[in-house]
């Protein structure tokens, strides 16, 4: 849905451009006459110009948002580490963590922050080739069975029930079947809870795709599926439990 409404804007935002242009070159035409090319000239350059200054304060009011919520939340900025999917990546440049903050969420380790990616340097676990994404890493207490859920890009839907509509748009991946094969986690891949995602030893990752500035909802969120992953394959809960329960 949100490459849907990311491509929509992509083609009526121009166009809605390309037609207040026409409206205003005609009606500076009338106006203006012999001069109408210098301030068509005017209007575009006018045009661009807003069009940059409107998207950089979005950015950075996003960016006071995020500093703020990094402020008050209890997250902590993570210096530059080894990433549980650099292993997957073909070629390292494609894929930049370009912040990354750690908390405890629910009881587990959490990282979540902001990177960009090229080159189809994701993968299949996201619906583009290229862009910005929030991701979000939790740690378990002990190493599990590697798995993972991909997507197809270019699923054809049909029938209705939801273990037909899981195996048409995404594809599970790893040896734990009685995992994967989760009617609950089937579920919620269809109706869009959780994203794909990669669990390796005791990481697990998720990537949410990005259409606008980062804000703190977006680093909240990508926890948050990620954690729902977790608790649907339920990896080291009982560990868990035990481990909370000593801290008191």
């Amino acid at each position: 849905m949100g490459t849907v409404l990311m491509l929509g804007g992509m083609i009526i935002a121009p166009l809605l451009a390309c037609g207040l242009l026409s409206v205003l070159v005609v009606a500076a035409n009338e106006v203006f006459g012999a001069a109408v090319r210098p301030v068509t000239c005017g209007i575009f350059v006018g045009c661009v110009f807003v069009h940059f200054w409107w998207r950089r304060r979005r950015e950075q009011r996003a960016a006071r948002e995020v500093a703020g919520w990094v402020a008050t939340g209890g997250w902590e900025p993570v210096s530059p580490r080894p990433w549980p999917w650099q292993g997957l990546v073909r070629w390292a440049d494609t894929v930049t963590v370009l912040r990354a903050y750690a908390k405890r969420v629910e009881g587990f380790p959490v990282v979540t922050g902001e990177l960009e990616f090229s080159d189809n340097g994701l993968g299949t676990s996201v619906d583009r080739r290229d862009g910005r994404a929030a991701f979000a890493v939790v740690t378990l207490p002990q190493p599990a069975p590697s798995m993972a859920v991909r997507a197809h890009r270019n699923a054809v839907r049909r029938g209705e029930g939801d273990d037909d509509e899981f195996r048409r748009r995404f594809r599970p991946v790893g040896a734990e079947s009685h995992r994967l094969d989760n009617p609950e986690l089937r579920a919620a891949h269809v109706r869009g809870d959780i994203p794909p995602w990669t669990l390796i030893e005791d990481e697990l990752f998720v990537f949410v795709p990005l259409d606008r500035p980062l804000r703190p909802r977006d680093l909240e969120e990508a926890a948050r599926k990620a954690i729902r992953v977790v608790r649907l394959l339920d990896v080291g809960a009982d560990e868990l439990a035990v481990e909370v329960g000593e801290d008191g």
